[in-house]
């Protein structure tokens, strides 16, 4: 029987579903409840209702689950950031596996037992090497810096303290947060598209220690940002917190245009360095750019991208295609391994980083180009032996596919931040010749839902 809208209910949560919310049964019917943990009793208000399922409101936790811990973070259930830190660390990544496994069987339609073993991050907090906190008016009449409350786009939480990037990125929040106020400049107000502060985005290598800042500002507000201002924001970091490099990005909207990014570098280097070590022990440097994706945990990446090389199973002879290259990470670590590397990524700043880093480490025979997937691919003159894919959170088109499977590579590598479209494209990778041997969780975001898969494909026997 369907629960009402808006009607309580009491519900006994039996599993945590991929995205993080509990789920239970009402008299039969299927009920998700945001911020419940496996084995807990709860009170929940239900705000939507479907076919299938309900969604409902956490009211009351009227028995805990003997899992449930005491989070660390006081934003905790606020903030949204780190679903997870009510449940012991070995918990989640049990719970992680059995979801990777369980989209592998209905999504994709493939046996269970392809699934291996999660690789658990030794690092249970403090593993990000990035951030972005938010401005906003608070009903004070003060600038706030934080996260946004989980369900709110418009108020912000002031950040106390945060348990994923470092001590030092907390006291930087802290620091801006007085200067905002102190300098009397506005804050972002996306009612109205009005005022100036929007963004802070602190970067740190984890292995040499550098910072980088990133002010996001409102294009339309910009003159509000005074040379005096530009100054005084510098001056905040002179000499604390090993910032070497401090960007202000001006983002400007209009109605029917697109949205127009723009860096300035007010002080310091264009990038910091970073450092991945391949399985080999050789280590590798990387120039990050403002706005380059780099893998945000960066000691569990050398986990992840050791992981790619083993299942490509290179022997030195291979051209291998790193399809959404980024800043080139995985293609340079399969250099080593491999004849040629050809990397293909449509983020300018990304390829401009990926070239530097391979000429910096040496390595040439690797290839960066710039463009969409989709159309860099007909273009290029090589033939992959080795296909490997780490693409956006949406995951490949079927067209990408058809493409990709036309080279008839002998084996595809597939890294995913997505079990449920990795699944859905295993499936379409299967239906073009390609059967999966292996696919390899590995945690990469701790106290979170989010988990990271590598799965492998070879060229079945059977196609024509």
């Amino acid at each position: 029987m369907k629960p009402k809208k808006g009607q309580e209910i009491e519900i006994k949560i039996d599993s945590l579903v991929y995205g993080g919310s509990g789920i239970g049964t009402f008299e039969g019917f299927k009920v998700f409840v945001e911020g419940a943990c496996i084995g807990d009793s709860v009170l929940a208000r239900v705000f939507k209702v479907k076919s299938s399922f309900a969604e409902a409101k956490l009211l009351k936790v009227l028995k805990e689950s003997p899992l449930r811990i005491a989070p660390r973070c006081a934003h905790f259930g606020v903030c949204g950031g780190c679903k997870w830190q009510f449940l012991r660390y070995s918990e989640q990544v049990k719970i992680k596996e059995e979801q990777v496994r369980n989209a592998i069987t209905r999504i994709g339609g493939l046996n269970g037992n392809l699934v291996l073993p999660i690789i658990p991050c030794a690092e249970e907090f403090f593993y990000r090497n990035k951030l972005e906190f938010s401005f906003a008016l608070g009903s004070n009449g003060q600038i706030n810096l934080g996260f946004f409350p989980l369900g709110y786009h418009y108020e912000v939480t002031n950040l106390k303290e945060c348990f994923l990037e470092s001590v030092e990125a907390v006291e930087i929040v802290s620091a801006v947060r007085e200067f905002a106020n102190a300098s009397g400049v506005s804050s972002f107000d996306a009612h109205n598209g009005e005022g100036l502060l929007k963004e802070l985005t602190v970067r740190e290598s984890k292995s040499t220690g550098e910072r980088m800042i990133i002010l996001t500002i409102n294009g339309a507000a910009k003159r509000g940002f005074s040379e005096k201002i530009k100054k005084d924001f510098v001056g905040l970091f002179n000499e604390k917190w090993n910032v070497k490099s401090i960007f202000l990005q001006t983002v400007t909207q209009a109605k029917g245009n697109r949205t127009r990014l723009e860096y300035e570098r007010i002080f310091g280097a264009e990038s910091i360095t970073e450092s991945l070590k391949l399985a080999s022990g050789k280590i590798l440097n990387f120039d990050i750019l403002p706005d380059a994706f780099f893998q945000t945990n960066t000691r569990q990446a050398e986990v992840l991208y050791s992981k790619v090389v083993e299942m490509a199973g290179l022997s030195g002879k291979e051209t291998v295609f790193d399809l959404y290259s980024g800043t080139g990470t995985i293609g340079l670590f399969c250099a080593e391994k491999a004849e040629k590397v050809i990397g293909i990524e449509i983020n300018e700043d990304a390829v401009l980083s990926a070239k530097k880093n391979a000429m910096e480490n040496h390595i040439g025979n690797a290839k960066f180009h710039l463009g969409a997937v989709e159309d860099i691919l007909e273009e290029v003159a090589d033939k992959p032996d080795v296909l490997i894919f780490d693409p956006p959170r949406a995951g490949l088109t079927e067209k990408i596919v058809e493409t990709a499977a036309g080279f008839g590579a002998e084996k595809i590598v597939y890294v995913s931040c997505n079990p449920t479209t990795l699944a859905r494209d295993l499936k379409f990778f299967a239906a073009s010749g390609y059967e999966t041997l292996a696919v390899q969780p590995v945690d990469m975001f701790p106290q979170t839902h989010h988990v990271e898969c590598v799965g492998v494909m070879e060229r079945s026997v059977r196609k024509v």
